[in-house]
């Protein structure tokens, strides 16, 4: 019962369900199961069948494709009370990419039944899926446009706004990316190589716009990471 009030409690500040009332919340919380998993696991694989949706409790996830030399892209960072896996369950299609735990995660599942009884029931929660979905297919254009237009130092300036926007912590003097990011996670959310990603980070850093401490970016003058973005 503990378990179940608790998991409840998270749900509301998911904002997917924050309209729900509490009977609705506990309901919700009596159908969803809790799984866990450990780092650097697939949680969903590409054109697996869509059978349920994935709210993630705790942890760090990506949303990944390949290209066409076998590299990965990353789509997306997941945190936690984000929510994948609808869109297979919305059109019966295969899903569209593979979800990868970034550190040990708790993830809570619905089904499809719940999930569509659900919509039918709060227009609310459809209208929100709606919302997130045009986010998400705005993104896509933006990272899509990044890739054509962008050279390297606006690829990488626009994943850093874009992160801070996202998970920035704003301090006195700067706005901290909350998240330890390797050098080979910024080169799948940019497309472009490592080294490449190497090069350009230390260039922002010798420009004064950037600092970077054991994985932590600072960013230091947005504005000129701005202008990076606004060259294409």
């Amino acid at each position: 019962m503990v378990e179940e009030s608790a998991t409840r409690q998270f749900l509301k500040n998911v904002p997917l369900f924050s309209q729900l009332d509490d009977g609705e919340l506990a309901h919700l919380a009596h159908v969803v199961r809790e799984r866990h998993f450990k780092k650097h696991t697939t949680i969903v694989h590409i054109d697996d069948p869509g059978t349920a949706l994935y709210i993630l409790k705790s942890g760090l996830a990506k949303i990944t494709l390949e290209d066409h030399q076998g590299d990965e892209v990353i789509l997306r960072l997941l945190y936690p009370t984000d929510f994948f896996g609808d869109m297979a369950l919305l059109d019966g299609m295969p899903r569209s990419a593979t979800i990868t735990t970034q550190a040990p995660s708790a993830v809570l599942t619905l089904a499809r039944d719940p999930f569509l009884d659900m919509l039918t029931q709060s227009p609310t929660i459809a209208l929100k899926i709606g919302v997130v979905l045009c986010e998400r297919l705005r993104k896509a254009n933006e990272l899509i446009q990044s890739l054509i237009f962008f050279d390297a130092y606006g690829k990488v300036a626009r994943v850093l706004l874009t992160l801070a926007a996202e998970r920035g912590r704003v301090t006195t003097q700067a706005t901290v990316i909350d998240r330890r990011l390797t050098q080979q996670d910024l080169a799948g959310l940019t497309g472009i190589r490592r080294e490449t990603v190497a090069r350009t980070l230390q260039a922002f850093q010798e420009a004064g716009c950037i600092r970077v401490d054991a994985g932590i970016i600072s960013i230091l003058a947005p504005e000129m990471l701005r202008r990076e973005v606004g060259r294409a």
